[in-house]
């Protein structure tokens, strides 16, 4: 309890500012107590960026459905026009032919076929009022009209459209959903179709980039084994990097292309869904694909796919196409001009959501302020310490650098207060991101009347019902995704663009690793590197700021690498100043505590390991 209020009271410190500091206002703030007005750390510095760094009216709330997924078709519309065609053997009209919608009168048609004088409309049931899903006429749906009075004006623009067309048929989402159960062939023909619907923008947010590139080595005579960790990776993104403010302008083109470089993308800042072929060969690849649960780096989707649980093949030969290599890819600019760079090819473009506005500033003066606690409470470097001359130095690159303000007296370490900064370095990208849907929530009652309602509300899935007392219950449930509203800071754009940022970041230390001779690459996590390199050879340089390099274990020399996969591997290590003493062990297992009666009694330990992965091999 003592460290929780010393924490409040550190925070209130923290965020105090005096009349005319505040970006969005003029007023004085007498801080924020995390107690009253947050939750959690990731809460509580968002309250504190909002107060005191960010200016009014700057940075959008993205909408979870997207851009483009209200006023137009969805994906799976598309993709049953388009069953729909090769069922009936006829073409079928829609929003992405050549020609848009076939418009009558003032509506659009979501599927029309000339040859028929046919007209298809596809209705969301929560959209339009299923009278299946939705049978009561005071149902709210999630466009504010009730479900009669949305089924009312649906059938006056049904009767218009009928009058002006020989055929119409309609087809609900529920009816489709039905058809796809019992059809085993229209359900492989859906997964096989082309994404080219709307820009689901979370489709483009991936995490950092894990896994062995070797799954053991031994470094040669010399040669040496080094472990690199980039300095607050995404406290430097953040400082570094432009970010996509305001809200896009969405472009919807379905175009043939053939970009070969990135001067062919014209759309500098955005969010693009494309078809892309990656090349044949290349050292490091760039572009990631989710592919069963998995974020993978493949130069073929194909053979990705017919191996999900991985495969050892030494003189393995794709066989697939372009066609077949390829995958509809949801990417920021920032990765697909480095990937058109590096040999990738778009054939087809889909979708566009492009920003005109950018802030390189966004979290500048934010990241100035911890980045500064985190240094003060650090001290200076053993390496920099007593040696006045460097330590000016250190002062004057952090200032000219980050706009860090280092204060000499200041230079006190703190292990608590650099906890407290480094948290906050790192914890307020994510919450941007933060889900609107699928998060559960509570409601206690004694009331029959409300349990009720809850049971009926079509908005809400309930997933549990849990009798507290005789009188008092608790009732688990969930929003619908179709019913959810965004968060007061829901913008899931930077924290996507801070991960691509940071994986090009990753990407250019991997470059240059296996680019320079006598080198190996060996692994990577998200913001380090594994590598062998001769004795007197490094390609990457250390540095003490943001974004550069330290080395993990400068005290040691690495004797053995050896790794299991992602998120699991060892190292042999011996003290370089204890070059006689017996070989110290790191192992690193997800999910796995290496307590006592794991490693003892059950015998995890590195030479255990690292039989069964040579074994393996």
């Amino acid at each position: 309890m003592a460290a929780l209020i010393a924490f409040r009271n550190e925070f209130i410190e923290v965020s105090k500012r005096e009349a005319g500091q505040r970006p969005a206002s003029g007023k004085a703030h007498e801080g924020i107590d995390v107690l009253r007005e947050a939750m959690t750390i990731a809460s509580a510095c968002m309250k504190h960026f909002r107060t005191n760094h960010l200016k009014a009216d700057h940075v959008g709330i993205v909408p979870e459905r997207g851009y483009d997924n209200i006023e137009n078709q969805s994906k799976m519309a598309l993709k049953f026009l388009e069953w729909y065609g090769e069922a009936n053997k006829v073409k079928v009209q829609t929003a992405i032919s050549a020609g848009g919608e076939k418009r009558v009168g003032n509506y659009h048609l979501d599927g029309w076929v000339e040859d028929k004088q046919l007209g298809i409309e596809i209705n969301g049931c929560c959209w339009h009022g299923c009278s299946k899903c939705y049978p009561d006429d005071s149902i709210v749906l999630p466009n504010g009209k009730t479900a009669g009075k949305q089924r009312e004006l649906d059938q006056q623009r049904l009767n218009f459209i009928k009058s002006q067309i020989r055929q119409l048929e309609v087809y609900w989402e529920c009816e489709i959903e039905n058809m796809l159960k019992k059809d085993r062939e229209m359900r492989r023909k859906f997964e096989s179709y082309i994404d080219n619907g709307p820009v689901e923008i979370r489709n483009s947010f991936f995490g950092g980039r894990t896994g062995p590139l070797r799954l053991f080595y031994k470094p040669k005579d010399g040669e040496r084994i080094s472990y690199f960790d980039v300095t607050s990776l995404y406290p430097f993104i953040n400082v570094s990097t432009k970010y996509p403010v305001g809200h896009p302008t969405v472009h919807i083109l379905n175009e043939d292309v053939s970009w070969t470089c990135s001067t062919d993308n014209k759309y500098d800042l955005s969010i693009l869904k494309v078809f892309v072929i990656p090349p044949r060969k290349i050292d490091v690849p760039v572009l990631p694909v989710k592919l069963d649960d998995r974020l993978l780096f493949p130069l073929c989707a194909s053979c990705a796919r017919l191996y999900p649980k991985g495969k050892v093949e030494e003189n393995y030969n794709c066989q697939h196409n372009d066609e077949q290599r390829g995958w509809v890819s949801t990417c920021t600019s920032l990765e697909l001009n480095t990937a058109l760079d590096e040999g990738y090819i778009v054939t087809k473009l889909f979708r566009v959501l492009e920003y005109t506005s950018s802030d390189e500033g966004l979290f500048r003066s934010y990241i100035a302020e911890f980045m500064a606690q985190k240094i003060h409470s650090s001290g200076f470097d053993d390496s920099i310490k007593g040696n006045i001359e460097a330590e000016d130095k250190f002062i004057e690159e952090c200032k000219e650098m980050f706009d860090i303000k280092i204060e000499r007296e200041k230079m006190v370490p703190n292990k608590g207060k650099r906890t407290q900064a480094k948290l906050c370095l790192n914890n307020l990208w994510g919450r941007f991101s933060l889900r609107n849907f699928g998060l559960s929530q509570c409601t206690v009652t004694d009331d029959p009347v409300k349990v009720r309602n809850l049971m009926d509300d079509s908005s809400k899935e309930v997933t549990g019902l849990d009798e507290l007392t005789p009188e008092v219950v608790l009732i688990s449930h969930l929003t619908k995704k179709d019913w959810i509203e965004e968060h007061d800071c829901s913008n899931v754009v930077i924290s996507l663009w801070t991960t691509s940022a940071a994986r090009i970041h990753l990407l250019r230390a991997m470059q240059q690793v296996v680019r320079s001779p006598g080198c190996t690459l060996l692994y990577t996590d998200t913001d380090s590197l594994i590598f062998a390199h001769p004795n007197e050879s490094c390609p990457l340089q250390l540095g003490p700021h943001l974004g550069q390099f330290t080395d993990e274990y400068s005290r040691h020399n690495i004797l053995e690498y050896c790794s299991g996969g992602a998120k699991q591997y060892g190292l042999k290590l011996q003290r370089k100043d204890q070059m006689n003493a017996s070989p110290e062990y790191v192992l690193k297992i997800r999910g796995i505590t290496l307590n006592w009666d794991v490693v003892v009694n059950q015998g995890m330990q590195y030479e255990n390991f690292k039989s069964k992965v040579l074994k393996f091999c």
